[in-house]
């Protein structure tokens, strides 16, 4: 993933981390990084789907439901893993009073 701010690469960790979901700031610019929200939408949803197929599949072949959660869950994460890299898209963040100040002016 790119910053849109400086182009440099940004690690995909602090995505994982609990504030990465409302956004982080880039290690190089310290601009203030938040995840486009269509593709944030679009990453949850394939990950859900892949994860709820995964787990109709292995309740359909018998498997405990136990076992088959925990197959939803690692195929979920990996989607969700993947996804990061080839889907979501960052874009530095406003503040939503920049715009109101900018009319004033």
């Amino acid at each position: 993933m790119l910053c849109p701010q400086c182009h440099r690469p940004v690690p995909l960790k602090l995505f994982w981390i609990a504030s990465g979901a409302n956004g982080s700031s880039c290690p190089h610019c310290e601009a203030s990084l938040c995840p486009r929200a269509a593709c944030a939408v679009v990453l949850f949803l394939l990950s859900c789907v892949t994860g709820d197929t995964t787990l109709l599949l292995l309740r359909h072949w018998g498997v405990e439901f136990w076992s088959a959660f925990l197959g939803f869950f690692a195929v979920f994460a990996l989607t969700y893993a993947l996804g990061l890299k080839f889907i979501l898209r960052l874009r530095v963040k406003t503040s939503p009073t920049s715009g109101l100040k900018e009319r004033r002016v």
